[in-house]
């Protein structure tokens, strides 16, 4: 009876831990599902990362240079994952050291600063926070740093696409081109990286046969001396002048205005930029754009796709970055046969057919080309 009752009992035990176990496995199977949906859960409800990117400038309202890094920043603002800080640093420059430090302890992803004048103020603010991404949106000088990435433009191709177009409409029946073959240039101050854009000008007028004026404000807000500078390359036979000040070539529209002439823009469309303004508007033939707006979206587009680089980078023609403004009024001032003319050496310029002569590069050349193409015509 003992033996029977042994058996049984043996054989509820081994029952009872079978059916243990077949109740054990269901259980684990709604954990792990558990588990799973939770952090399919988890993952869902993350908040997307929001990229934060601080723009220095002096400032803004120039309706050029600066506005175009500034649209360049409003453009990636309408991104849902990036929210963007203008910092505007005035022109007192011993104040943007504190700017550009002040920055650095922001808490931003990407600050957006440099060119020629804030350079010195910039690297210096890389060099001592190694950890902060920099963005440099048009380098003269740049410093190899492993936190920085730095664009340029090619400026000379900029200014030998600007003199092709001015030397055919100084010579062309336009209304408004008289029988002197001179155009003029008003650059905003005398220095390489400005001169930079008037080598590749001079060339191609030269060797047009057309006489260039240049004259220098030093200054890219005083409006008054642009004025001054274009009204007398105006009365010496210009009929044409490329304005190359920012703020201060307004003056030069001021002044195309004042005797009917034809002026050209810079940095971004001044046809809508001054569409305020009608009068200074209608004298713009069409604007040689350098698209720094464009760069702060390339590099922000970087940013987020994990892709920022270091080093620097040379965006011309080719790359679309620097170019002239097709517009209804260019289309509609231009007649067809110059218009092919100037798309014409654009593609030369762009397939690497024409050596452009740069201020920055070779400061001979540029002395040379320069002295050739301001000499008076025989």
């Amino acid at each position: 009876m003992k033996k029977i009752f042994a058996v049984i009992l043996v054989l509820l035990t081994v029952f009872g831990l079978f059916a243990c176990a077949k109740t054990a496995t269901p259980a684990t199977e709604a954990t792990t599902e558990t588990t799973s949906e939770t952090a399919e859960k988890e993952t869902a409800a993350a908040p997307e990362k929001i990229y934060k990117v601080a723009v220095l400038v002096p400032f803004i309202g120039d309706q050029s240079y600066f506005d175009s890094v500034n649209a360049g920043r409003l453009a990636v603002e309408e991104y849902p994952n990036v929210e963007t800080t203008l910092i505007e640093m005035g022109e007192d420059k011993s104040k943007w050291e504190s700017y550009y430090l002040d920055a650095c302890d922001g808490g931003y992803d990407l600050i957006v600063g440099g060119n020629n004048d804030a350079e010195e103020y910039f690297y210096a603010a890389a060099e001592q926070y190694p950890e902060q991404l920099f963005f440099n949106f048009d380098y003269v000088n740049h410093v190899d740093l492993p936190n920085v990435f730095a664009v340029t433009y090619n400026t000379p191709e900029l200014g030998y696409v600007a003199g092709t177009a001015a030397s055919l409409i100084t010579q062309s029946s336009m209304p408004k081109a008289n029988a002197e073959k001179i155009v003029g240039v008003v650059v905003g101050m005398d220095f390489p990286a400005m001169n930079d854009f008037v080598s590749g000008f001079c060339q191609i007028c030269y060797e047009n046969g057309v006489q260039v004026l240049i004259g220098y404000p030093e200054s890219f807000t005083d409006s008054a001396k642009a004025k001054e500078i274009a009204l007398n390359m105006y009365a010496q036979g210009a009929d044409v002048v490329w304005q190359v000040a920012g703020g201060a070539g307004l003056g030069v529209f001021e002044a195309a205005a004042e005797v009917d002439k034809y002026a050209f823009g810079v940095d971004s469309d001044q046809t809508i930029a001054l569409s305020g303004q009608p009068n200074l508007a209608a004298t713009i033939v069409t604007s040689f754009y350098k698209d720094c707006g464009a760069s702060v979206k390339y590099a922000v587009d970087m940013l987020i796709a994990g892709t920022y680089p270091s080093g620097a980078q040379t965006l011309g023609i080719k790359e679309g970055a620097v170019g002239l403004i097709t517009n209804q009024q260019y289309i509609d001032m231009v007649p067809q046969e110059i218009r092919d003319q100037i798309d014409a050496q654009v593609a030369k310029v762009a397939a690497g057919e024409v050596t452009v002569i740069s201020a920055l590069a070779d400061d001979a050349a540029w002395q040379d080309i320069k002295a050739k193409a301001t000499a008076p015509l025989n």
